[in-house]
């Protein structure tokens, strides 16, 4: 008997001094940046998993503290202030005669809010990316109304306002995805690539937060849904700067029409 526990026990011994081993070799590994960054994001996220359990063991409320952590770089500015702020902005870009407007559906106005072309500049598209930003703090942070607020990456359509998306991906510190309405080449498969511009093409179930600067009938973000869908990633909210509402009455809105889609378009003023 003896024997045997001398024979478990040298076992046991030989089992920790190999994990140990293994786990100080994953560590340098990772360190030098020379661990696979699929292999490091997998050792990561269970690392993190387990100290998120032990935390919540010991009665930490790990939401609200990561609410509260994932929002508080950003500016705290209340609802009516932040309105009231982007609404003076708004007006030194407004062109102040009948136009129409859509791609799918044309309806007549009175006036045309002109921020595409101003977030063609990219100090005045990192000033409403902090506007977006503050919004975001108002809609994650705590007793915020967005249930699931872990975001991957961020996309706007390569027709809307790229330098805007760009400015919030930077802020959000979050890879940035444009969307392009036709696909750049033909594939025998589905090619993310072909859809959307990027870097590095997002994992499968990455999540995305889509922005732009508004948002009248929802024609290209019912395309750019689809799309992100197709590709195998998720997403529910889409943020713009304002949302006109000329099609409110009609029912073909952005917003009616994204609904049924689980999309939610959030906007810090209606015009």
């Amino acid at each position: 008997m003896d024997a045997l526990d001398q024979l478990l026990t040298n076992g046991l011994n030989k089992t920790i001094l190999l994990v140990l081993t293994l786990s100080s070799l994953f560590l340098v590994l990772e360190v030098s940046g020379i661990l696979p960054r699929q292999l490091s994001s997998w050792i990561n996220r269970n690392r993190l998993n387990e100290t998120i359990r032990l935390l919540k063991e010991f009665g930490v409320d790990v939401e609200t503290a990561r609410r509260v952590n994932n929002v508080s770089r950003f500016e705290s500015i209340s609802g009516k202030d932040l309105s009231s702020r982007v609404k003076s902005r708004l007006k030194e870009i407004k062109l102040s005669h009948p136009v129409t407007i859509g791609t799918q559906i044309v309806v007549p106005g009175n006036h045309y809010i002109d921020l595409m072309g101003a977030a063609s500049d990219w100090n005045t598209a990192n000033m409403y990316a902090r506007d977006i930003t503050a919004l975001w703090r108002q809609l994650a942070g705590v007793g915020g109304p967005i249930a699931n607020t872990k975001i991957d990456f961020i996309v706007t359509p390569k027709t809307g306002s790229p330098l805007l998306g760009a400015a919030v991906a930077e802020l959000l510190g979050k890879p940035l995805l444009l969307h392009n309405p036709k696909p750049k080449f033909g594939s025998t498969k589905l090619e993310p690539r072909a859809f959307f511009d990027c870097r590095e093409v997002p994992a499968i179930h990455a999540r995305a937060l889509i922005v732009d600067d508004s948002s009248t009938g929802g024609g290209k973000a019912a395309q750019l849904v689809e799309e992100i869908r197709r590709c195998g990633w998720q997403v529910s909210d889409f943020l713009v700067i304002f949302e006109p509402q000329l099609k409110t009455d009609t029912k073909q809105n952005a917003a009616e029409r994204l609904r049924p889609m689980g999309i939610t378009i959030h906007s810090i003023v209606k015009t």
